[in-house]
């Protein structure tokens, strides 16, 4: 088996075929390339889905794969995908696992007849060999990369508080504990009497209940969350006009300049919603004008408030938690996890404001996950951190940097681990462009 290759792309979801799709039709042969991640290529976490309740939370024409040819994705979906739930007043909004069917036939499509050089297997270390670069796997083998992409996506949530599970047997904590619920495999096993406890008020906990609702779940359902309240739901909006920034802006600046440009209407109105996404145009590049610190002191602040409103729901999942609301049948117990004790069959989540929830099952709603793989490029000091603590640092042109705050000129990082360095990444549009971009700077 061949050991090395020219360029080689970490990962298998949509951050990695995309980077691979973008090589090819810049000229690069298929066979420079090597991917190496343990799925499906083009689907990984966001897109692996065994439930067909999970839906993307953006509309079609948001999903950009080519920016000389946006609509492309709408026309797919149109001809190829058979789905009358779909359509809402703000769009249409398919199933997760039907976008990861058209990436993976973009794959195929820019192939052709050419073969596509894959390893099924993770990559566990990253190390420098000469000048270039040395990938450990979980199968013992060993790759030489002269080249490296790291585009493995977001990392799967882990639990946020202690796990007790002494007095219950792990056949039983492995179906009931859903640490990583992504690709929605435990609603194949849940009793619809169960009741239920999501960890978190986020996008993924509105997949849940969809999935929920839509199985025709009876149980109670336990949301626990420091706020009661969900994402807003997607309208039907459209950039008008263009924000006139000040010149110069310090954190309070934006947050003051933000709020004045809002209007009052509701989150989840068109209007709203017009406004905020006209705000998003230029916010990467006040973003990297920012210190370190300054960043971190409008995670502080605002963090929360950013991933309410730039991570908003699709139509169908919004219904699906009303219809479970006038049941009530759904409730939020205010707090964040603190331990998790499991005495079978029963799970009680302690809070640290002293409230308990109880229940047969949980799930993981969290979002939180730190990439092993990258932790080890800090431990083994080929990377630092980002400003926020939370990934590895790059520059403007995707380079990974060095101890010295240098960049590597064959290591690169693409994906929503660069939000730290370069601001925000969101959706489909966001990764493309930096797949774009970084194959043109790609040297064969």
């Amino acid at each position: 088996m061949r050991n090395s290759n020219e360029i080689v792309i970490v990962g298998d979801g949509f951050a990695a075929a995309i980077m691979f799709i973008h090589l090819m039709r810049k000229g690069v042969p298929a066979s420079s390339i090597t991917l190496i991640g343990p799925g499906v290529i083009g689907q990984g976490n966001a897109y692996s889905c065994a439930s067909q309740s999970y839906r993307l939370n953006v509309r079609e024409d948001l999903l950009i794969t080519f920016s000389d040819d946006p609509l492309h994705f709408a026309r797919w979906a149109q001809k190829h995908i058979h789905d009358p739930e779909a359509k809402t007043t703000a769009g249409y909004f398919y199933r997760r696992h039907d976008f990861g069917r058209y990436v993976s036939e973009l794959v195929s499509h820019e192939l052709g007849t050419r073969h596509l050089h894959s390893i099924a297997a993770r990559v566990t270390k990253i190390l420098r060999k000469e000048n270039d670069w040395s990938l450990s796997l979980d199968n013992h083998d060993e790759f030489i990369a002269k080249q490296l992409i790291i585009a493995t996506g977001n990392a799967p949530p882990s639990w946020p508080c202690k796990v007790n599970t002494k007095l219950a047997s792990p056949a039983w904590t492995h179906t009931h504990l859903v640490e990583n619920p992504w690709n929605g495999e435990y609603l194949q096993v849940m009793g619809v009497d169960e009741d239920i406890i999501l960890l978190g008020g986020g996008l993924t906990a509105l997949d849940a209940i969809n999935a929920l609702v839509e199985q025709g779940h009876r149980g109670k359902i336990y949301v626990i969350s420091p706020r009661k309240i969900f994402p807003p739901v997607q309208a039907s909006w459209q950039r008008i006009q263009e924000p006139h920034w000040p010149k110069k802006l310090s954190p309070r600046d934006l947050i003051r300049f933000m709020r004045e440009y809002l209007p009052s209407a509701n989150a989840a109105s068109s209007e709203w919603q017009c406004a905020w996404e006209e705000l998003r145009v230029n916010l990467n590049t006040i973003w990297q004008q920012f210190s370190a610190a300054q960043r971190l002191i409008l995670l502080k602040r605002v963090g929360w408030i950013w991933s309410l409103y730039r991570f908003r729901a699709s139509p169908q999942t919004i219904a699906s938690y009303e219809q479970l609301r006038e049941k009530n049948q759904i409730h939020f117990i205010l707090g964040r996890a603190k331990q998790m004790s499991c005495a079978e069959p029963q799970i009680t989540m302690i809070l640290d404001n002293g409230s308990e929830a109880v229940g047969e099952r949980i799930i993981n709603c969290t979002g939180v996950g730190v990439d092993p793989l990258l932790s080890n490029l800090i431990s083994s000091q080929l990377a630092i951190p980002d400003a926020l603590q939370q990934s590895i640092a790059i520059d403007t042109h995707y380079r990974v940097l060095d101890t010295n705050q240098q960049a590597w000129e064959n290591l690169w990082l693409i994906g929503p681990a660069t939000m730290g360095s370069l601001g925000d990444v969101v959706a489909a549009s966001a990764i493309t462009k930096q797949a774009e971009q970084l194959a043109e700077q790609m040297k064969i």
